[in-house]
């Protein structure tokens, strides 16, 4: 028996959840602690937190589609005991907050009252969604972690490996948005100035930041892995043989460390200041962000219960002659 009941929206759910919480994470920190009263900063952050939103509320639409049951997500919120509730109460505090912060530097006059109403709030509606984001990316990995049966997922390294993933994928996704809509990016007035200044200065950090969040993340990932290839556990070692040279491997090697990893850090270091390291070293961070979701995912062999191989080895295969043989509605009797 083999059948993941996980499919691709749970994946896609961890990557955004984890990619929108980074996000809110590090603009947190860049308003309110590294440039604390520079106007500028934030307003070039604007845009990086709405698709922040956008990454967060359509997780929850993958989530919710998983479920099977769309109509009854409110389940979600009222199970206190439950890991999911704690995510998806994150994610909703993340997704208001965050809203009501961007929702202040909407430029559009017939908007201004609206926007207005807002402003004075700033600061506390970007820490709250800040904390809120960051709890998001340890409960990314805590979530597979509590799932005890499943050896591959129950290590303190995941949540450890997702929090890094998301801080270097949500580095990514600033750097590739910031300074657009709806900050002035008009080099001929005083703010377009100051907004193309602050956003090289907050690429300058987020690059740096970068290249050590990805070092961190070849080292916690290859040390997980290769430690499960030696555990006494079979089913985490018979996962991680599948990564390092079976079936996973090309993903492995080629995909994730090579591409999602390796070839992002190498183009940040030597290649400064390119088209290289702006634009093509952070598509790679977030496919490889991307793809490591998946493979973890997707390696959800679990050792299996007392007596179930023997239970299942029994029961009637599906081209059994006695099973394919009647058909819905005929009466042989």
């Amino acid at each position: 028996m083999r059948h993941h009941f996980w499919k691709w929206p749970i994946p896609v759910y961890l990557f955004l959840g984890g990619l929108g919480g980074g996000i809110f994470c590090l603009s947190a920190v860049l308003s309110l602690i590294l440039f604390p009263g520079i106007e500028a900063v934030p307003t070039a952050l604007a845009w990086p937190c709405f698709i922040g939103i956008c990454c967060l509320g359509f997780g929850c639409l993958m989530l919710v589609a998983d479920l099977g049951q769309p109509m009854v997500f409110y389940r979600a919120f009222v199970k206190s005991t439950s890991v999911l509730a704690w995510g998806a109460r994150l994610l909703t505090v993340c997704m208001i907050f965050g809203l009501l912060w961007f929702v202040s530097y909407v430029p559009w006059d017939w908007f201004r009252p609206v926007a207005d109403l807002f402003v004075f709030f700033r600061g506390l509606n970007l820490a709250i969604a800040g904390i809120a984001g960051t709890c998001i990316m340890l409960y990314t990995g805590i979530f597979l972690s509590t799932l005890k049966s499943h050896a591959f997922w129950a290590t303190p390294a995941l949540p450890v490996l997702f929090t890094i993933s998301a801080l270097s994928t949500a580095c990514a996704a600033i750097a590739l948005s910031i300074g657009w809509w709806p900050a002035t990016t008009s080099i001929f007035t005083e703010a377009g100035v100051m907004n193309i200044l602050a956003s090289q200065e907050c690429k300058h950090i987020l690059h740096t930041v970068d290249v050590v969040l990805v070092v961190c993340e070849i080292v916690v990932l290859l040390v997980m892995v290769l430690s499960f290839l030696g555990a006494g556990n079979k089913t985490a070692n018979k996962v991680a043989h599948k990564w390092v040279h079976g079936s996973y491997a090309l993903a492995f090697w080629g995909g994730m460390i090579a591409v999602g990893l390796v070839l992002p850090e190498l183009m940040y270091i030597f290649l400064d200041g390119t088209i290289a390291s702006s634009v093509i070293a952070p598509v790679f961070v977030l496919f490889g962000g991307c793809l490591l979701r998946f493979m973890v995912v997707n390696s959800d062999e679990r050792a299996p219960l007392p007596g179930e191989n023997e239970y299942f080895n029994k029961v009637a295969k599906r081209d059994a002659e006695f099973v394919t043989k009647w058909t819905y509605g005929e009466n042989i009797y």
